[in-house]
């Protein structure tokens, strides 16, 4: 049997190992300003929501961090 967990971002039950969140980025929909996710050790986040949340947010703050070089 395959590992099932549910999607620390979304919610959604998925199979699989799933994806590190660390770093998920998206803007709060009341302030528009972007907002890093704040996940345990043992959180693990869907296909989807790494493609949408995680390697956006990763890319954002990479550039971020270059910039204040």
């Amino acid at each position: 049997m395959e590992n099932v967990f549910k999607c620390c971002i979304c919610g959604a039950p998925e199979q699989g190992f799933g994806n590190n969140p660390d770093g998920a980025m998206w803007l709060d929909e009341v302030t528009k300003q972007p907002v890093v996710g704040e996940f345990g050790p043992n959180d693990r986040c869907c296909d989807l929501c790494n493609t949408r949340f995680v390697i956006p947010g990763r890319i954002y703050q990479m550039q971020k961090a270059k910039t204040n070089k």
